[in-house]
């Protein structure tokens, strides 16, 4: 992953961590929501200062939009946003209130239908985005495509859930029940363990296959007690990664702080050890001491 991964893994971090919050609180309350939607404003800020300068190759519908004049632009931009929300206002209802009857019709948990096939047909953008990117080689955007929207749903989507709740008659603060308290736990420790294995800026395959094991076997195990055994599971796991990349907790928790740089990539520490041992060495094998020493001899 590049530099500018690590900026929007640090913020995700901050995020994850204040997600053990709310379990803990039983409920969301209002300022804990617009504290939220306060650090996904920061997000955005900091995301458009750390920008690179260097050209974008652009296909499609955005390299369409980029050769548009900087008014034509702006409108069709924001014309996109204001009919998307349009469209997502008149149908968001009609189609909640459609998936719950479904699942009653059927005899399938209403529950279990709101929590996975009402954001599969939601974020499925953003994986169709994401593959893209992979089928392209471009696998370090595929990542971040996928990191910023998680950015966005700990941000932005849970900090407006009390704003909702309050404005359609509500109390102070969205309470939760147990099985939605569960769910916090169980999606607070997998944010965790995702980034404590992409901290060193790689993603190795064996690592995403074994998060995606743990992914698939919440399935599997519906009762409360088990998905905390999960929840603990993954946090163990978090833990282990954490150690084993130590060196890279800091700069992560402090690159949203940070102003950014100029150079378009970062290394982690050990690599830039890894490559002072590799500058130090001779072209033909052997330490450049060694190569002097071998001279002099001759």
């Amino acid at each position: 992953l590049g530099a500018g991964a690590r900026m929007d893994i640090g913020c995700l971090v901050i995020l994850g961590v204040l997600a053990f919050a709310i379990p803990l609180l039983g409920s969301i309350p209002v300022w804990f929501g617009i504290g939220l939607i306060l650090i996904f404003a920061a997000y955005l800020w900091r995301a458009g200062q750390s920008a690179g300068d260097e050209d974008e190759e652009f296909v499609g519908v955005a390299a369409l939009i980029v050769s548009m004049s900087t008014k034509a632009r702006r409108i069709t931009v924001i014309a996109l946003f204001v009919v998307s929300a349009g469209i997502i206002l008149f149908s968001a209802e009609p189609f909640a209130e459609a998936l719950v009857a479904s699942g009653q019709s059927l005899g399938i948990d209403s529950y279990f239908l709101v929590q996975w096939l009402a954001p599969l047909a939601s974020e499925a953008p953003e994986f169709i985005i994401a593959a893209m990117f992979a089928l392209r080689g471009m696998g370090a955007a595929a990542i971040g495509t996928l990191i910023a929207s998680k950015v966005n749903q700990w941000s932005l989507l849970v900090g407006s859930l009390p704003l909702a709740h309050l404005a359609g008659g509500g109390g102070a603060g969205l309470p939760l029940d147990g099985r939605q308290i569960e769910e916090f736990t169980l999606t607070a420790t997998q944010t965790i363990l995702g980034v404590a294995i992409i901290l060193a800026l790689r993603f190795h395959w064996i690592p995403a296959l074994g998060l995606a094991g743990l992914f698939g076997l919440q399935f599997f195990v519906t009762d409360t007690s088990g998905r905390y055994v999960l929840s603990a599971i993954q946090a163990i796991l978090a833990i282990v990664f954490l150690i084993l990349h130590r060196s890279d907790i800091l700069p992560t928790l402090t690159a949203p702080f940070r102003r950014p740089r100029p150079e378009t990539a970062e290394e982690s520490p050990n690599e830039a050890l890894a490559e002072a041992a590799d500058s130090d060495r001779d072209p033909r094998g052997g330490s450049a001491r060694e190569a002097g020493a071998a001279r002099a001899d001759a």
